[in-house]
């Protein structure tokens, strides 16, 4: 796969799982849009997709697994799905244009670095419940509006 060029991605509904760096690198990438029996996204699976602006995620998400979504610098807009459980280390980690995201009340866990040196992250809203890694927001905590729930 190498060797394709697309801008927009759509996965096949017959996928369960995005294999660990899958996608990483692929600066041609502006958009994926997964089909809701994704359940697991792989370590690395779209790092340093460092033009991917939109990401449609699977309904079915359990696990966003370590670096998933790191340096995707233009990623803007994220929605995270009821049912999710696990947000990984560096998930999303230096995507410098996310500016809110909302944690359904499913994930039980926020890794290291997970939202760190998103520097225009403004607002995020977690539940009470959930444990967050104390790095999570590393390097811009101070500029977040953090809402418990």
């Amino acid at each position: 796969m190498e060797n394709v060029s697309f801008t927009h991605l759509i996965i096949p509904n017959n996928r369960k799982t995005i294999k660990k760096n899958e996608f990483s690198g692929r600066e041609d990438l502006l958009s994926v849009n997964m089909p809701d029996s994704i359940t697991v996204i792989g370590e690395g699976a779209f790092f340093s997709c460092r033009n991917l602006e939109k990401v449609e995620i699977s309904k079915g998400l359990k696990t966003l697994k370590t670096s998933a979504f790191r340096d995707c610098y233009k990623l803007e807009f994220i929605t995270l799905p009821d049912g999710l459980e696990i947000i990984g280390d560096d998930a999303f980690m230096k995507c410098s244009k996310l500016e809110n995201v909302v944690i359904p009340k499913s994930v039980r866990f926020i890794g290291d670095d997970a939202f760190g040196q998103c520097q225009g992250l403004k607002h995020i809203k977690i539940p009470l419940e959930t444990f967050v890694s104390g790095n999570a927001f590393r390097e811009n905590y101070q500029h977040i509006e953090m809402e418990y729930y």
